[in-house]
């Protein structure tokens, strides 16, 4: 006949069992109150929709900071929001790029705000540019860029003096070199030139890239002087500077420019690089395999743009009067040698707008007239890069897949190189939608993601809910996204912790801020593994006010240490139950 002692220690063994999974289930109930299954995003930044296979099946703590917005001036808005996505996944991509301050370019060996600055980045694939360091040049007053064409040393020496002669207002570097070793420089015009400025997005301008199509080139150089020379005067420019760092790239291919000449409208002489490719077939595609050996203008490029996280960006091009938009190529690679229906991205509508806001601001473009005859013509002044013509390994659709940056390519005029005398009509017709276009990175969505700590959470991946086109957060913990006027829900993963989603609302004249929260996920089968882990989630309980008084060593402590071993470690409290158990019958038996 069994003793009361064994049926004790059976009574005692399964309630500590079942005491052990209750007190697990009730503290994943206190994390994760009215959870809904949940598909966290992939790492890259489209066809981000897929679940990674460890982590399909946890549900997401739904966190959301209250909202609030921002004033901005409105650059105009344009209706419809429509969310298409892409039916393909991308393959695997390049180290998401985090955000960089101006010090990725700058050190504090060769910077100096009185004097040129001139930094070259390394490429991996290519040999490390040493820095060039110019004579020191006395601040003055530069004179008025005039309107010609300025060849390599005569932009170089302009860029330098117009620098060193406005450094609160602007930085000169350099992100690589050509194939023949000429500078690829970039100015930068805000009131914050060399530090990145927390929650203010970088935009940029890329010019020239066809080293025939100078006229971009002239363009960008007018509108660096126009920035600064109005910072003072022109409250929406004071605006900008305040609120933006522009980065204006005046020449990407500046040794086809040196052999390009004037006047010549629709040749191709100076159109390659000084190896004869064409830059923008040079980058990565996302339909099709790019197998154009890598130029040293596309590799400084690209580490450029995976060092700084642009928002916005427009290639400034010439040959035709439009404002286009991605995708540059499609899907089907029967249809890449002909003219096709329009290749749409997952931000179709937004880049429609921005298309549009150019066109509009331009004198003539609106008008959608063509060239010549034969040549086609654009409605509104606006297209879809495909629909016009297919291209494989273009700057736009680089941009736009490999780092999330929104970009347009603007041709700015039918002729290429057209006569010197033409340029002030050109900068007249261009001046406007050049300042305006800039604005709109201030539209739609910004915020900071940060974890439990308010640390800044970098390289956490984002996504607009029904848009497959994921983008990132910066090392600051910075976010932006441009959106129409809508509601819309925005979703955050990162390995590591509990997705987060939060809805919000975006209206026509301001920006709307969205700060998220992103809690480290629980272990299914350790449980918190720290302290921290634990108050991320709930408030701890201390024993002051319930003072362990038969182990007065332990008082003071805090009294979720019980409790956490249970938590963490409930098999091995059930091991140590039974070994229990079954001691307590071998005791049963001897006695």
């Amino acid at each position: 006949m069994k003793t009361a002692v064994w049926y004790t220690s059976t009574f005692l063994v399964i309630f500590i069992y079942l005491y052990c999974y209750l007190v697990q289930f009730i503290r994943g109930a206190e994390i994760r109150p009215q959870l809904h299954l949940h598909q966290p995003l992939l790492r890259n930044r489209l066809g981000g929709a897929q679940p990674s296979s460890h982590m399909a099946s946890l549900p997401p703590v739904i966190v959301g900071a209250p909202s609030h917005h921002l004033g901005w001036p409105s650059a105009g808005s344009s209706a419809g929001n429509q969310h298409p996505s892409l039916q393909r996944h991308l393959p695997p991509l390049p180290p998401p790029p985090p955000a960089s301050v101006f010090s990725d370019y700058l050190t504090p060996g060769n910077m100096a705000v009185s004097s040129s600055i001139s930094v070259s980045s390394s490429v991996s694939s290519a040999p490390v540019h040493p820095s060039v360091t110019a004579a020191p040049l006395t601040p003055a007053t530069p004179k008025p860029l005039d309107f010609g064409y300025h060849n390599y040393d005569n932009m170089t020496a302009w860029l330098k003096h117009f620098s060193a002669s406005n450094p609160d207002l602007t930085a000169l570097y350099s992100i690589g070199k050509s194939v023949q070793g000429r500078e690829l420089w970039v100015m930068v015009v805000s009131s914050s030139p060399f530090q990145h400025m927390k929650g203010k997005p970088d935009v940029k301008y890329v010019a020239n890239i066809h080293g025939n199509e100078a006229v971009s080139r002239e363009m960008a150089l007018h509108l660096i002087e126009h920035l600064v020379k109005n910072y003072r005067e022109d409250a929406y420019i004071r605006w900008l500077l305040d609120q933006t760092r522009i980065h204006i790239l005046p020449s990407l291919n500046p040794d086809g420019f040196e052999v390009a000449r004037e006047g010549t409208c629709t040749g191709g002489q100076g159109r390659y690089n000084a190896r004869g490719f064409d830059l923008n077939r040079n980058f990565p595609d996302y339909f099709k395999q790019n197998t154009k050996r890598v130029q040293p203008e596309t590799e400084a490029y690209k580490e450029w743009i995976a060092k700084i996280q642009f928002t916005l960006s427009a290639g400034l091009h010439a040959g035709a009067l439009v404002a286009s938009y991605p995708f540059d190529n499609t899907p089907n690679s029967v249809y890449q040698a002909f003219a096709s229906t329009p290749s749409q991205t997952p931000d179709d509508d937004v880049f429609h707008h921005l298309a549009t806001l150019y066109a509009r601001n331009h004198a003539t473009m609106y008008q959608g007239v063509a060239c010549k005859p034969g040549s086609p013509s654009f409605p509104n002044g606006t297209t879809n890069g495909a629909a016009w013509y297919p291209l494989t390994g273009g700057a736009q659709d680089y941009s736009y897949v490999w780092t999330g940056t929104m970009e347009i390519t603007v041709e700015m005029a039918c002729c290429k190189y057209p006569p010197a005398s033409e340029l002030p009509v050109h900068w007249s017709e261009h001046r406007q939608a050049l300042i305006r276009f800039v604005g709109e990175a201030h539209r739609g969505v910004r915020g900071f993601v940060t974890d439990g700590n308010g640390r800044p959470l970098e390289n956490v991946a984002m996504k607009i809910k029904g848009r497959d086109a994921p983008f990132q957060t910066t090392k600051h913990g910075e976010y932006w996204r441009i959106l129409l006027p809508g509601y819309y829900r925005i979703e955050a993963y990162k390995e590591g912790y509990e997705p987060v989603e939060d809805d919000f609302s975006v209206t026509d004249h301001h920006a709307t801020q969205v700060n998220l929260t992103l809690f480290k996920q629980v272990d299914s089968k350790n449980g918190f593994g720290t302290l921290d882990d634990v108050s991320n989630y709930y408030s701890l309980s201390a024993s002051d006010e319930q003072p362990n008084k038969r182990h007065p060593s332990i008082s003071n402590k805090q009294v979720w240490v019980v409790n956490r071993l249970v938590t963490q470690k409930p098999l091995l409290c059930c091991v140590v139950t039974l070994i229990s158990y079954f001691l307590s019958l071998v005791n049963s038996y001897v006695h």
